[in-house]
């Protein structure tokens, strides 16, 4: 139970900063005019970067040791992003940022399941869950601390705390390094043996399909298109983008919470496919009903979150190289993500925000009842 506790708390570090930065970024590139597009291919390093770097790391965890990886890796590369974004002056330079914060991301996502599933015993399902709410209570505390500190501070002592709370993940990266049980499954004897794709099974890779569609669903959403829908065409200070942002991952958290234990059955998977295509189909054209509409997306996430850590412990729950295997089944979504991203900037462009609204809802739609069937399945 400790060491879970140490787990939480390098969780919350970690995703404070994933929060505050989520909405920095792009804020601060639109406060230098830089157009949307140009922020869409600067957002979109992140995940080409976690695409390879996730199961290079993951490799690496079932050779060394998963607990390793947070000292060695994640907090290096959490402090390194955050000083790129501190003396960033170009484009190129917010690019190497992204570059060291997807290694960041990469290696705490390689790792984290691995070490929930090693120590939580039968509650696996209940815990990785849980850690999910985790991470949104702190994206909560991330992004309203962000919002008020550019308003009131600037965008430069923003990013100094930003990146006082980096160096403080040494804590407890540290103390998992020294008191760390390690996992039952023996390490891989070669460092890239399970780097193999092939064997996997066909339920496998519809779990992976599944995570991506709630990708889709999520991510260009959240890291790009709502912090400047919000700036752009809602004229939203700073103090009021924060703050929604903390209660959207605030409901989040709450929702998963209290549904922790509910069935994910077909009521639930439909209850959240009606509020995700509603609430997205009106985003863009919503006017002062704007909050209470991202709001229930806030919901969404939450209730559905379920859905996605339990699939994952059916598709991984006998693996032999836990850490390689979780990585590939995101990698279909971190292609989903770079791309999405990517291609964002330039739709909103030539349509507006509508239809990527409008696709954001049917994807997690897709997601709910394709990870509903695949629960379903023996």
């Amino acid at each position: 139970m400790l060491l879970l506790r140490r787990i939480s708390a390098t969780t919350f570090l970690n995703f404070f900063v994933s929060g505050a930065i989520t909405l920095i970024i792009p804020l601060l590139l639109l406060e230098r005019n830089v157009s949307i597009n140009e922020i869409g291919i600067v957002l979109s390093i992140l995940p080409l970067v976690f695409l390879i770097a996730r199961l290079l790391f993951a490799a690496i965890a079932d050779y060394i040791g998963w607990s390793h990886v947070f000292l060695l890796i994640n907090w290096p590369t959490a402090m390194a992003s955050t000083i790129c974004y501190y003396f960033a002056s170009s484009i190129f330079v917010f690019m190497l940022g992204k570059f060291a914060e997807g290694l960041r991301e990469s290696a705490y996502w390689a790792v984290i399941r691995t070490g929930i599933y090693c120590l939580a015993g039968k509650n696996v399902e209940y815990e990785a869950t849980k850690n999910n709410a985790i991470i949104w209570l702190a994206s909560a505390a991330g992004a309203a601390a962000a919002g008020m500190l550019i308003a009131y501070a600037g965008f430069s002592i923003t990013i100094a705390v930003i990146i006082f709370v980096s160096l403080v993940i040494f804590v407890p990266a540290v103390m998992l390094w020294k008191s760390c049980v390690e996992s039952p499954l023996p390490k891989t004897t070669r460092l890239f043996t399970s780097l193999n794709p092939k064997g996997r099974t066909r339920m496998f890779w519809l779990v992976s399909l599944a995570l991506m569609f709630n990708s889709l669903a999520v991510y260009p959403t959240m890291t790009l298109l709502l912090p400047v829908f919000m700036d752009q065409e809602l004229g939203y200070s700073y103090p009021v983008i924060g703050f929604l942002f903390m209660l959207f991952n605030i409901i989040a958290a709450a929702v998963t919470f209290i549904t922790l234990k509910q069935p994910l059955n077909l009521k639930r998977a439909a209850f959240l496919t009606s509020i995700s295509l509603i609430a997205s189909s009106f985003l863009a054209f919503s006017g002062v009903f704007f909050a209470g509409l991202f709001l229930a997306l806030a919901f969404v996430r939450g209730y559905g979150i379920g859905f996605f850590e339990h699939i994952i412990v059916k598709a991984a729950k006998d693996s032999k190289n836990l850490s390689v295997d979780i990585g590939f089944l995101h990698a279909p979504m971190r292609i989903a993500e770079f791309s999405s991203v990517l291609i964002a900037g330039f739709v909103v462009q030539f349509s507006g925000y509508g239809p990527l609204f409008v696709i954001t809802g049917i994807c997690s739609g897709v997601y709910a009842f394709l990870s509903l069937r695949i629960l379903k399945t023996q």
